[in-house]
């Protein structure tokens, strides 16, 4: 776990709090879905984090794998599978509420009430959004390098 003052530009593991499992690109393909995985391949979970100027929590999320962004439509919606693209796509990253540890929130930049999760807790569920705060919505960052 990190420190939250200290969740800056640096490669990650991104693990889902509720299963363990770990953010993965589905496939090396240039447009892959993102799943989650109980695995210990590094390239295949280590994800650049950038942090964009000038906006607070926001992020771009990069495939250190594939060098290709986590990314949605660009009206999110509930339901929507979080996939990889060329393109950069915002994601706003912030706390969950205090007492939760490290555990953090992910949305769309242009939707802060859509969240990552996943549906189902078996090894290569995709990583969809749902607009239920409470449905295993927490993820920690583990810092691989700086």
């Amino acid at each position: 776990m990190i420190d939250q003052a200290t969740l800056q530009t640096a490669t990650y593991n991104i693990r889902h709090i509720a299963t363990g499992q770990y953010v993965a690109l589905k496939d090396t393909k240039r447009t892959s879905t993102l799943i989650v995985l109980q695995d210990s391949h590094f390239e295949h979970l280590a994800w650049v984090l950038d942090k964009l100027t000038g906006l607070e929590d926001t992020y771009h999320l990069r495939s250190f794998l594939q060098n290709t962004f986590a990314q949605t439509g660009e009206s999110p919606t509930a339901g929507a599978e979080i996939v990889s693209g060329t393109e950069s796509y915002p994601w706003f990253i912030r706390p969950a509420a205090s007492g939760f540890g490290d555990f953090y929130l992910i949305s769309p930049y242009s939707d802060h009430s859509l969240y990552w999760t996943i549906v189902k807790t078996r090894d290569g569920t995709n990583a969809i959004l749902t607009n239920d705060p409470q449905h295993h919505v927490y993820w920690e960052f583990t810092k691989i390098s700086a």
